[in-house]
């Protein structure tokens, strides 16, 4: 097609949808333009032609007989060129999984190993979804999600991913002021940092054998990640994924001043049950399983 017809095909484009409506303003609206912008574009057509393609009176719109033709002529192109679009849109979507993940999971465990996924993996779009709390409407715009707990939710098939391993860690900084527990009783003399609820330092001090101690203060904080950022600015002592954290913790930045260990959480990959996972999906559960494998923080529970 010479190059200075294809100058026209916005124009055309608006004339089919026009065409369709007999209303300019209805046009504007599906094509998210302003009703003048759809008559410019008909005029400036209609010049081009050399010919009318509407009747306008007073309250309607009405084709002309070279308006009809051209109409006719036009929307089979127009939907086969729709139709190819969907086409390859669906083909580009099915290259993307889409995964949700808790924050503190992604930034502590997955965000380094991605590297290794992309290089085995590399016609996947991986697109991470951050969150800490799941809805089942949430796999409506996702495959897949990693969540925390000690079971998974119910209705939901699942594979063990990752062991929590949770025990007390602290910052460098504040065993410098404040000296590093001995005994699990020695926490009452710091501040703890709690998640949404008490629930877990009550199980960890059950699970070392102690009765439960108020520390110095206790803050409630439900965003792992932020629990985090309070716990290494010397703030108060949290129950860590001290697996996840060995890293810091060999370094020397963070202490772990005890292996008593409450193993009974973990990070879960769950889907719908009922949902039949794709090829890609696939290749997805089977990278994360290995790579927990590879690292020792994966298994049955």
């Amino acid at each position: 097609m010479p190059e200075g017809k294809l100058l026209h095909l916005n124009g055309l484009r608006v004339f089919t949808v026009a065409a369709a409506h007999l209303n300019f303003a209805q046009a504007a609206k599906e094509l998210n333009v302003s009703p003048s912008a759809v008559s410019h574009q008909i005029r400036t057509l209609e010049e081009y032609l050399g010919t009318r393609l509407f009747l306008r009176e007073a309250k309607q719109l009405a084709l002309t007989q070279e308006g009809a033709h051209l109409y006719h002529r036009l929307t089979g192109p127009f939907r086969d060129i729709g139709t190819a679009i969907d086409q390859i849109r669906q083909q580009s979507d099915s290259r993307q999984v889409n995964l949700i993940c808790r924050p503190f999971f992604s930034s502590f465990w997955l965000a380094s190993r991605l590297q290794s996924f992309w290089a085995e993996h590399p016609r996947i779009s991986l697109n991470l979804i951050h969150q800490n709390h799941l809805s089942p409407h949430d796999f409506d715009r996702a495959a897949m999600a990693v969540v925390w707990g000690k079971t998974p939710p119910d209705n939901m098939s699942h594979v063990p991913l990752v062991v929590g391993g949770l025990s007390p860690i602290m910052h460098v900084s504040l065993a410098g002021r404040m000296g590093v527990p001995q005994k699990p009783e020695d926490l009452k003399r710091f501040t703890l940092l709690h998640e949404e609820n008490r629930v877990g330092w009550t199980e960890w001090f059950e699970h070392a054998g102690v009765a439960p101690v108020e520390g110095l203060q206790s803050h409630l904080i439900d965003d792992t990640n932020v629990r985090y950022q309070s716990m290494i600015s010397g703030q108060g002592v949290m129950l860590g994924a001290a697996r996840l954290l060995r890293p810091q913790i060999e370094s020397g930045e963070l202490i772990q001043p005890f292996d008593i260990v409450l193993s009974s959480f973990r990070y879960w990959l769950v889907w719908p049950e009922g949902r039949t996972l794709n090829t890609r999906c696939l290749q997805l559960l089977a990278w994360l399983q290995k790579e927990a494998a590879l690292t020792g923080t994966g298994g049955e529970p």
